[in-house]
This record gives C-alpha cells, structure tokens and sequence, in this order.
C-alpha cells in the first residue's frame, strides 16, 4: 500500500470534515474525540458530498439525504448493505497520512 500525505496536522479542527483530493478522488478526514478518520468524500445514495454532515455519537451524517455511516468502519447503522470506503490514517511528523 502507497501512503499519502493528505494536510498539514494543524489544518485539522476537532469535529469538522474536511476534503482533500487524493488522485481526484475526495477523501474525507475528520479529527473527532481525539481520534482521525478518513472515508470516502461521497455517500453511496446518489453521490452526494458528506462533507458538512454533522457528528454524532461516532456517526456521520448525510447532509443531503440523512444517510449515516460510523466513523471508524463506514458502515450505516441503519442499512446493512449501505457503507462507505475507510482509509488507514495516522499522524507522522506532523502530517495526515493515509494509506491507499
């Protein structure tokens, strides 16, 4: 697997999603409760963006549509067969990584 260097660690505010662009690809970080995640930027209902969808509890919401997905395995709460791609993501000198 290829690591990549998505922003400065600073860049991140606890509880916001924020998107950058991987190989045109949107992937979504998020530093919540003191911990990071990376999903894919688009919810699997009609490719919506997730980026400024709320938290709650470990889950994100949809904007659009109010469609969920927990923050450390993409997977919907709601719908068994409804998720979204998670990224390995880490910290390293001060930088956000993920692995693809």
């Amino acid at each position: 697997m290829a690591q990549v260097t998505l922003c400065r660690a600073d860049e991140l505010q606890d509880g916001r999603c924020t998107v950058f662009l991987d190989d045109g690809d949107a992937v979504l970080v998020i530093r919540f409760d003191g911990r990071l995640y990376a999903l894919d930027g688009h919810c699997p209902h009609q490719y919506a963006p997730l980026e400024g969808g709320t938290i709650e509890n470990g889950i994100l919401e949809c904007p659009l549509h109010g469609w969920r997905f927990r923050l450390d395995d993409g997977q919907s709460p709601d719908m068994p067969m409804a998720c979204v791609r998670t990224y390995r993501v880490a910290q390293v000198d001060g930088a956000i990584v993920i692995e693809r």
